[in-house]
């Protein structure tokens, strides 16, 4: 039997980063009650576990190909200026659209619902750039994108992404959400939904360019305004009909530049 190599790397990242959640995280807040910025770091290392667990175990995933080849393919194509900023604008832009929406329906002034806290505000973009943004994306775009695209279509192969990333986060809506009560099942439908639309705009760019720097700066734009947000359920809400908008919008525009690019038939 073909050995599934894409179902190994999906439940061996499930119980990595739940191992680490629960043993590595749980005993540096619960025991040694470490100070937020240490938690910080600590949730930065596991972050970056869908990336130890590629390259460590990768002859287990990739047998055929070595680290040095498919990591030079995942950056391989030239990064164009003016795409790299559209793509940390377009998730940014919903967030802060989003934000101003709440605010506007509330009653309050955007910057009401923002926080800088005590950490310095360079530190806090770097604790954000280096967690998720570029922590997760060669195991999650580079890797897990090219097993799915192997498979199934775009759209299939971005939303099986989509919610394997997504439920990859299941144990943080429980120890990291500030929602415990009603509130959380529709921030978990909003993680789902938002999460999902993500993937496929992120396939979107990297299908066009090539390139993980894209989904890293598009990851990084979504990441950044949660550094400082203080929002409640009804900021999650609006977002999640923005993308539900914004997403469908850009496939039909990609299908007809797709369209375009294909030769006349005779």
């Amino acid at each position: 039997m073909k050995t599934n190599y894409l179902k190994k790397y999906i439940i061996s990242s499930y119980i990595l980063v739940w191992t680490l959640i629960i043993f590595v995280a749980g005993t540096a807040s619960l025991v040694f009650h470490a100070p937020p910025v240490i938690m910080w770091i600590v949730r930065n290392l596991i972050a970056w576990s869908p990336t130890y667990l590629l390259l460590i175990g990768w002859k287990h995933f990739r047998p055929d190909e070595t680290r040095t080849v498919f990591v030079k393919r995942c950056f391989s194509c030239k990064v164009k200026l003016l795409p790299l900023l559209c793509s940390f604008a377009l998730t940014f832009g919903i967030s802060t659209l989003s934000l101003f929406l709440f605010s506007v329906i509330m009653g309050n002034p955007m910057l009401s619902y923002i926080n800088f806290g005590t950490t310095a505000l360079p530190l806090s973009v770097f604790l954000s750039f280096t967690s998720g943004p570029t922590g997760e994306e060669l195991g999650w775009r580079g890797f897990m994108r090219e097993e799915f695209n192997r498979r199934y279509g775009f759209l299939k192969s971005s939303v099986c992404q989509g919610l394997v990333w997504c439920f990859w986060h299941t144990l943080l809506w429980a120890v990291d959400s500030d929602f415990t009560d009603w509130r959380a099942v529709p921030y978990i439908v909003s993680n789902i939904v938002v999460i999902t639309c993500m993937t496929v705009l992120m396939n979107i760019f990297l299908e066009r360019y090539h390139n993980l720097i894209y989904s890293v700066l598009l990851h990084f734009g979504f990441n950044l305004l949660y550094v400082f947000l203080e929002a409640d359920i009804g900021f999650f809400v609006i977002l999640t009909v923005l993308y539900l908008i914004i997403t469908p919008i850009a496939v039909l525009v990609r299908n007809r530049l797709i369209r375009r690019m294909l030769p006349a038939e005779s």
